[in-house]
């Protein structure tokens, strides 16, 4: 039934400023569908864009999306200079990869991984 992940919707205070910081963050195009959903895609995943509601507060406490990096030093670096800043770590995980999550200028987390070929053959199950 479930097949592959469609995109990862963002629940954000402004959705022009936020697509704009992930556009630029990533190299893509900021799109639109209407006036309440703006979207990118990049590296193979789309990410939407909503304005936030009582609903669908965003912010901390919701889901995290961990993104692969190869240093994450370095991505820390980078990120905090757009304005991103630490929430958790970093750290190593009990399967040897670090990890880290910072919170996007809008109040969302970002998460990074930087996998170690031990932590991927763990997570396969090999």
């Amino acid at each position: 039934m479930l097949r592959t992940i469609e995109s990862i919707v963002r629940f954000v205070p402004d959705i022009e400023a936020a697509a704009a910081w992930y556009a630029e963050l990533l190299g893509c195009e900021l799109r639109r569908e209407n006036p309440q959903y703006a979207f990118i895609h990049a590296n193979g995943v789309t990410i939407g864009f909503h304005p936030a509601d009582s609903k669908c507060p965003g912010g901390i406490g919701g889901t995290t999306v961990y993104w692969e990096v190869p240093d994450i030093e370095a991505a820390i670096r980078q990120l905090e200079h757009r304005g991103a800043v630490m929430h958790r770590g970093p750290i190593t995980t009990d399967f040897g990869a670090r990890a880290a999550i910072l919170l996007d200028p809008f109040g969302c987390t970002i998460g990074l991984n930087q996998g170690s070929a031990r932590s991927r053959a763990l997570i396969r199950g090999d």
